[in-house]
C-alpha cells in the first residue's frame, strides 16, 4: 500500500503556483503524486486480467494527469482527500475512453470480412476483443456506477478500493466513526452488486 502522509498544504501550495503559471510547480506535484496515480491504476485493473492486456499503465496515467493538470488550472481541492478524489475521478475517466475506444474498435474488426469468403476479422479480434469482452463491458459498468453512488459512498468506495486505504485510516481522515465507513462501504458493496446483476471485481 502506498504511502498516505501526504502534506495538504504543501499540495496547496503546488496547485496555487500551477495556477499562477508556473509550469515547474507541475513538474514537482507530478513527480510527488505519480507513483500514487500508478498505484491507483493498477488497481482500477484488478480483478480484469483481461482489460489489463490492452491498457498500459503509463499510458494511462499520462493521460490522466492531463486530464488532473486541466481541471487545477481553474478549481483548487480544498484537501489531500479532495484532490485524490479529483485523480480517481480523471484515471476512471481515461480507462472508460479507452476501453470504449477498444470495444470500438474491436467490434469495427469483427464486422470486417475477406475477399476469399472467409471472416479473418472474427479470426483478428479473437485475442484483442473477444475473449475479454465480457470483462470489459463488465470492467466499464462497474466504474461507471461508481460515478453514480452517493457522494458519501462514492468517497468511501475510492479511498478503499482505488487507494487501498483500511477502514480505519478512512475514518480518521473523514473523521467519522469505523462503523459509518463499514456502514457506508457495505451499502455502496450492496448498490453495486445489485446494479451489476451480481458480477463485481475482488472488493
Amino acid at each position: 500500500m502506498p504511502d498516505n502522509s501526504f502534506d495538504t498544504v504543501q499540495l496547496q501550495r503546488w496547485v496555487e503556483r500551477w495556477q499562477m503559471g508556473e509550469r515547474s510547480a507541475a513538474d514537482e506535484l507530478l513527480r510527488t503524486v505519480g507513483n500514487r496515480l500508478e498505484y491507483l491504476t493498477r488497481q482500477m485493473l484488478r480483478g480484469f486480467p483481461n482489460v489489463r492486456s490492452w491498457a498500459e499503465t503509463g499510458d494511462v496515467v499520462q493521460g490522466s494527469l492531463l486530464r488532473l493538470l486541466n481541471t487545477l488550472q481553474s478549481l483548487r481541492p480544498n484537501s489531500t482527500q479532495h484532490f485524490f478524489s479529483l485523480a480517481a475521478l480523471h484515471v476512471r475517466r481515461e480507462l472508460l475512453d479507452l476501453a470504449r475506444r477498444f470495444a470500438s474498435r474491436g467490434e469495427r474488426q469483427v464486422a470486417g470480412d475477406s475477399s476469399d469468403g472467409s471472416t479473418p476479422g472474427l479470426a483478428q479480434a479473437a485475442d484483442p476483443y473477444s475473449d475479454s469482452a465480457e470483462d470489459l463491458e463488465l470492467w466499464c459498468r462497474f466504474h461507471e456506477q461508481v460515478d453514480q453512488l452517493p457522494p458519501a459512498e462514492r468517497e468511501v468506495v475510492g479511498l478503499i478500493f482505488y487507494h487501498g486505504w483500511p477502514q480505519i485510516q478512512v475514518a480518521v481522515l473523514l473523521q467519522v466513526d469505523v462503523r459509518t465507513v463499514r456502514n457506508r462501504w457495505q451499502s455502496a458493496c450492496q448498490k453495486l452488486h445489485k446494479l451489476l446483476d451480481g458480477q463485481l471485481p475482488p472488493l
